[in-house]
């Protein structure tokens, strides 16, 4: 069980997270899997719909990491 720092809730953790590094861990160790799934599933898309993200561009994965963390209240 996780405490999400989202949903407030102790709710099931992420089982498995292809990432590496310091945001990846603070995600699987304080994000339950409803919420990453949220943000996974729909959330980021949107996010890379409306402002036109390119992931082959740098500032734009840093932008998506930025509003992921803000989406996940991980700031």
């Amino acid at each position: 069980m996780t405490q999400c720092v989202k949903c407030n809730y102790d709710k099931k953790g992420i089982e498995s997270l292809v990432f590496q590094g310091e945001i990846w861990n603070k995600i699987r160790n304080n994000i339950c899997m409803d919420c990453w799934s949220e943000w996974e599933d729909d959330m980021q898309m949107k996010v890379m719909n409306e402002y036109t993200l390119d992931l082959s561009n740098k500032q734009h994965r840093k932008y998506l990491t930025e509003k992921m963390k803000e989406f996940l209240s991980l700031n």
